[in-house]
């Protein structure tokens, strides 16, 4: 049976609809410290997949790497799943702006333009950070370059910090949900 764009749209909104105004999952975002743990957690993981991105891309030694991909796997795992358990209480998956009310709405694209104004920022400092290493590594009196790898990292923060920004400043700014009872 074949359904029409208008009953797919719906379909996809009721979709959303459950998940997001699940009780459990309201729950989990209602106390503010509670998401600021989560957030705290989210923020460690993000340094630690850094971290083991660093060593991968820098390690000379297949061991390092092997280890430095096992680490990266098991950390991307449980950011990821923190994160959706922040975007689902922060309702700023993708489709649900229609959903949400006008101050909801105005809330979520306030976090999304503020993030999107950091992620600019982000990358004109590492382009800056890339321009002076290769100015600094093609400088005759430098007897040392700066290895490819180390741009991987700050890619990896770039993209993460634009993905997630929204997410994480409504975590930390939103006040506690009164519950509906």
């Amino acid at each position: 049976m074949k359904r029409s764009p208008e009953e797919r749209a719906e379909a996809h909104l009721q979709k959303l609809r459950t998940r997001f105004e699940d009780p459990k999952i309201r729950g989990l975002w209602a106390d503010r410290s509670a998401r600021r743990r989560r957030l705290f957690l989210a923020l460690f993981l993000t340094l630690l997949g850094t971290a083991a991105l660093t060593s991968l891309a820098l390690s000379q030694s297949t061991l390092t790497v092997l280890g430095s991909s096992l680490a990266l796997l098991v950390v991307l795992i449980p950011l990821n799943i923190t994160f959706q358990v922040l975007e689902a209480g922060s309702r700023t998956m993708h489709g649900y702006e229609l959903v949400v009310d006008e101050r909801q709405r105005a809330e979520i694209e306030s976090a999304r333009s503020l993030g999107h104004s950091i992620t600019s920022a982000l990358l004109i400092l590492a382009v800056a950070i890339a321009g002076a290493a290769h100015l600094l590594s093609t400088n005759p009196a430098v007897d040392h370059t700066v290895p490819i790898g180390v741009f991987l990292p700050v890619a990896y923060l770039v993209l993460v910090v634009h993905r997630y920004f929204p997410v994480a400043y409504l975590a930390w700014t939103q006040p506690d949900e009164t519950s509906g009872d």
